[in-house]
This record gives structure tokens, sequence and C-alpha cells, in this order.
């Protein structure tokens, strides 16, 4: 098939992501996350093994779902999506860095408060609205399996 991508190319295209400053600023920024949130936990007193534990798995799976679709962006000549990917979350993890930093109380420049409450509250909102979402989705299924 000539749409086939070869190991030998994806290899070539893996060794070369690494070298993207997209990819460097990413991963510095994921690794700053961890590190400032796990102080901000043990200054808080609010270490918990378990969020911990999801916390560093979802950061593994950002980073592994960006590092695909940029290779295969790349493989396929279509560098811009993997950059949009890589932009996306870049911008989530300053947003989170900019919250721990807040939270540990350092020096944060107070016209940046509004924005950080915003964005909490945002996140806030789209967890509560996919619970809800997802509480539904059970019931019908439940409803659906109840009257048969």
């Amino acid at each position: 098939m000539p749409n086939d991508i070869e190991l030998r190319l994806l290899n070539d295209h893996l060794q070369s992501l690494f070298k993207s400053p997209y990819i460097q600023i990413l991963l510095w920024l994921v690794f700053f996350d961890i590190v400032s949130g796990y102080i901000k936990a043990f200054k808080l007193k609010k270490f918990d093994s378990k969020t911990s534990t999801n916390g560093l798995l979802r950061h593994f799976l950002v980073v592994a779902v960006v590092m695909v679709i940029a290779l295969y962006a790349r493989a396929l000549g279509h560098r811009e999506i993997g950059i949009t990917a890589c932009l996306f979350f870049i911008i989530s993890y300053i947003g989170s860095l900019m919250e721990n930093w807040e939270a540990l109380g350092l020096p944060f420049p107070e016209a940046m408060k509004p924005y950080i409450n915003q964005m909490r509250k945002n996140q806030e909102n789209k967890i509560k609205k996919l619970i809800v979402e997802e509480v539904e989705k059970y019931d019908d299924q439940l409803e659906s399996t109840h009257f048969k």
C-alpha cells in the first residue's frame, strides 16, 4: 500500500521529535508541574498517594498522547497537527504551574489572580458536567436493560 508508514520512518521521526522545542518545553513543564504539585501537597499537608499516582498517570498519558499524535503527524507530513496538540497542553501546564505557584504563596501578580480563579472555576464546572453526563449515561443504560 502506498500510504503505509514504515517502522524505520517512524523511528526517524521519533528521534527528531525529541529535538523539537515544543516537545522539550512540554516535557520541562510536565516536570516542573509534578515538582510544584508535590511541594504544594506537602506544604498544604494534603499529600495523598492515590492522588499522586493518578496525577503521575495523567502526566504520562498526556505526554504519550502528544508524542503519538506528533509522531504520526510528522510521518504523514502534517506537523501542524502535532504542534497544535503540543501547544494546547503547554498552555494547560502553564496554567497549572501558575495555580501551584499561587497556592505556595509565592509572589504572584495581582492582575493574574482573576484569570487563575476563572480557570479553576471552569475546570470545576467541566468536571461537574462530565460527572453528570456519565451518571446520566449510566442511568440510561440501567433503564434500557431494566425494561428489556
